[in-house]
């Protein structure tokens, strides 16, 4: 390890980007303690101080620490006083637009900001959507746009992805929303020429495959040669994912190799050696870099592309753990938020894997296999890669697949046709189209095979496994476990690791390590609990309840605004995802509590993703709202029951005297709907199922939608109504004093978005809650709301950590 400082400097630097979030040391103090610690190392280096080596230590985790610091205060916090107000916004345009299938996104660097008649100079940058215009404007446009300014939201579900922290690694700390094209004007343009030609030249050659192939393939062949994804249909973009193949679809080491063997051949073909061919190949990996927008991945890539190539030209001898460690150090001195970025994580993992696990795999496959050597080169890339990403993987996307390997195996070989295709049309469709449209003729019939191949392997049962996501602790434990693995089954190295591992000091810390990581991995069996999670599912509702027993109900699946029809929003995008953080793989019932999309959206993606036992629905649940003449069948909560039914699910309709067994730990009382009682109006809230569920001495009231009506039929019914919990019915709706003092509940929940239309909870609700006292968990403002019950006593906690309000 002493002979490769590099790999200690880099180590130290990146401790120190991570630790300056929590030690919060201001730039300004960090800079003069810098330099005092730099001449203190230079003049140690000189007269040979024995404590040179701590300073050269504390030099480089102190470089670490000061970018890091720089890193997190790049945003402007004076736009923050401008959100929640329609501004307009002068910029520039800074990066290659990114364009969806339904808005375009840009960042702009803002030069002036206007409010009524108020106008300010500000220097920040500012994400800019708006809906997929008619024209997409370029980087370097200087840009008048007209919107409303607000903060992106910070997660509320536990292991949520933070939009709010990726766009701040940005320097990113507001969203600007435009409604249309019209509030866009192009005032001139700006920037860089040279990056302002090379992105248009970019955007003409991308033109060119949507020109000559359909759509999904166009932007299949776009996201293969360049990492643009945006224009990727979201089902082939989880058809990669669940296969194990997503990473053919983000420029890294294999398109960057390809690249690089291609600019060799060129430059052998046009007799081109020496350094003028070594500076044309440089030129070529640097210029296929920038057109992919010079990502982690494609800068690790290319970096060490470029060390190999001109280590190689100079007759160095090339050690990868110091070329992959330089690449990491000048990545994170250009963007030190990169290291959070799990594009380079993934990245620099799977490249470890390869270059230290490869090997090793490699002599076993040839001690113990005759297979061709392309197909053992294959499989011991594709298997290294994998091994060392494997709980980055399931960190990140909850997802293991054992297909991984066989995708790879046979969609690599395509991917290196599709890539040297998609290149040769693209540049010849500058001059011809026509000849551009031959090439892609073969390009299209070769995705039809690569597709159908990565269909069939996804449709195998098994293809994908959802897993929980990992201890943190199990990342390092991983890797130290790869580490010593790949040195016992390397025969150079076996009998010395060996001996280092029975040590008795290093068999020590090893065995502690070990039992430390089984106590927070393995844990002890828990007191027998009930747990009630109210998932954050915006202006919504879903609830799951994890019994003692170990069998699971989700009560509502939230829903977003057309999710009924499109069957995309509030259910595959948060509840089937928290679902699976849990590593909840079935659901012995799905309850809804009546029809109206809110909570029942998401049931679609659910039903599609977990295995549902039982589906229960509310015996007065009419159908939603339809237009004036409009047929049953056109009714989309009752096609969703049909689709349901179909599927061979069980269905069942419950009323008020139901009683339903999940749990014999559990009761669980079934107190609406009132069939035959004058509360159920035409009202489609008060169609609601309410339960009361009890846990030893504690009981939970969930109310549905109810409205006052409901509320007033409770209070008649003479059902005894005391709760631990009270799910304020409605999203905070209207709601009956007598009927909360009724309940008397120790807490209180809303479900309920921010900044929401409908303008709940309703102030008198609040200060009715606030009147007597009780303490309210609202997700609008804790996120997820989680409760643990063990039959005597509750505890809480919230996504956001905090409440009660």
């Amino acid at each position: 390890m002493a002979s490769r400082p590099l790999l200690i400097f880099t180590c130290l630097v990146i401790s120190g980007i991570v630790l300056s979030v929590y030690l919060n040391i201001p730039p300004g103090f960090l800079l003069p303690l810098l330099c005092i610690v730099f001449f203190a190392a230079v003049i140690g280096y000189l007269f040979s101080w024995r404590v040179s080596g701590i300073a050269l230590i504390l030099l480089f985790f102190l470089i670490g620490v000061f970018y890091g610091a720089i890193s997190n205060n790049q945003v402007n916090p004076d736009l923050f006083r401008y959100t929640g107000h329609w501004v307009t916004l002068e910029g520039v345009v800074c990066s290659e637009p990114d364009l969806r299938q339904d808005k375009v996104i840009y960042k702009l660097d803002l030069i002036k900001i206007k409010t009524g008649d108020e106008q300010s100079h500000l220097k920040a940058r500012v994400l800019v959507q708006a809906p997929k215009p008619d024209k997409v404007y370029c980087f370097g446009d200087l840009l008048r746009v007209h919107g409303l300014l607000v903060r992106p939201d910070e997660p509320g579900n536990p292991g949520e992805f933070n939009y709010r922290f990726y766009l701040a690694r940005q320097g990113i700390g507001v969203i600007l929303r435009a409604p249309g094209s019209e509030d866009f004007v192009l005032l001139g343009v700006k920037g860089n020429p040279f990056m302002r030609q090379l992105l248009l030249l970019k955007k003409k050659i991308i033109m060119v495959q949507q020109q000559t192939l359909p759509a999904d393939k166009a932007a299949l062949v776009n996201g293969i040669v360049f990492g643009t994804q945006g224009q990727i249909p979201e089902k082939m973009w989880e058809v990669f994912s669940q296969t194990g193949i997503v990473h053919i679809l983000s420029v890294s080491g294999m398109h960057v190799g390809l690249v690089l063997a291609g600019a060799i051949a060129l430059a052998k073909l046009l007799n081109i050696t020496g350094l003028p061919g070594t500076l044309l190949i440089s030129l070529l990996v640097i210029l296929y870099s920038l057109f992919c927008g010079m990502g982690p991945a494609v800068s690790r890539s290319a970096l060490m592309a470029l060390m190999f190539l001109w280590s190689h030209r100079l007759g160095r001898k090339q050690d990868w753990p110091t070329t992959l460690s330089l690449a990491a150090l000048i990545i994170l001195l250009w963007k030190p938020m990169a290291i959070y970025d799990v594009g380079f994580q993934l990245s620099f993992s799977a490249t470890w894997g390869i270059l230290y696990l490869g090997p090793v795999i490699s002599e076993l496959l040839k001690k113990y296999t005759g297979w061709p050597v392309w197909i053992q080169t294959t499989i011991w890339v594709s298997l290294a890669a994998q091994l060392a990403t494997l709980p980055l993987v399931a960190l990140y996307y909850n997802i293991i697949s054992p297909v991984s390997l066989l995708a790879n195996i046979l969609a690599v070989p395509l991917t290196t046709v599709i890539l040297a295709l998609g290149v040769c049309s693209g540049i010849l469709g500058l001059f011809s189209v026509f000849s551009a449209g031959l090439i892609n003729a073969c390009t299209s019939a070769v995705l039809d095979v690569f597709t159908a191949i990565v269909s069939l392997l996804n449709n195998l049962p098994g293809s994908f496994i959802s897993v929980p996501s990992p201890p943190l602790i199990i990342i390092p434990v991983w890797f130290i476990v790869l580490f010593f693995s790949a040195r016992i089954f390397n025969k150079k190295n076996a009998s010395i690791t060996i001996r280092f591992l029975f040590e008795k000091r290093n068999a020590l810390v090893i065995t502690v390590v070990i039992a430390v990581t089984a106590i927070l991995f393995f844990k002890a069996p828990s007191e027998k609990q009930l747990v009630m999670h109210m998932i954050d599912v915006g202006q919504g509702e879903s609830i799951l309840i994890q019994f003692p027993a170990g069998k699971n109900m989700l009560v509502d699946t939230g829903g977003w605004n057309g999710e009924l029809v499109t069957g995309a929003g509030a259910g595959d995008k948060v509840v089937v995802p928290y679902l699976q953080r849990l590593g909840i793989h079935r659901l012995d019932a799905l309850l809804l509590t009546h029809s109206h999309e809110d909570h029942t959206g998401g049931a679609a993606a659910v039903v599609k993703s977990i295995p549902v036992a039982l589906i229960i629905v509310s015996s007065a649940a009419q159908k939603t709202d339809l237009p004036s003449g409009a047929s049953s069948e056109e009714d989309p909560y009752s096609r969703l029951l049909e689709g349901f039914q179909k599927k061979g699910v069980n269905l069942r309709a419950v009323k008020e005297g139901d009683r339903l067994m999940l749990d014999p730990d559990v009761e669980i009382k079934v107190l609406g709907p009132y069939l035959r009682r004058a509360y159920l109006t035409d009202d489609e809230n008060n169609s609601s199922v309410v339960l009361m569920i009890r846990y030893g001495r504690q009981k939970f009231l969930l109310t549905g939608d109810i409205s006052v009506e409901a509320q007033e039929g409770l209070l008649k019914s003479g059902a005894d109504l005391r709760a631990d919990i009270l799910k304020i019915p409605h999203h905070g709706s209207k709601l009956i004093r007598s009927f909360v003092e009724r309940v008397h509940p120790s807490f209180a929940l809303i479900s309920v978005g921010n900044r929401n239309r409908f303008f709940l909870p309703k102030p008198e609700t609040v200060k009715l809650l606030k009147d007597l006292t009780i303490p309210v968990y609202r997700t609008d403002k804790d996120g997820a709301i989680i409760l643990y019950a063990n039959g005597s006593t509750i505890r809480v906690k919230t996504g956001r950590g905090t409440g009660p309000w």
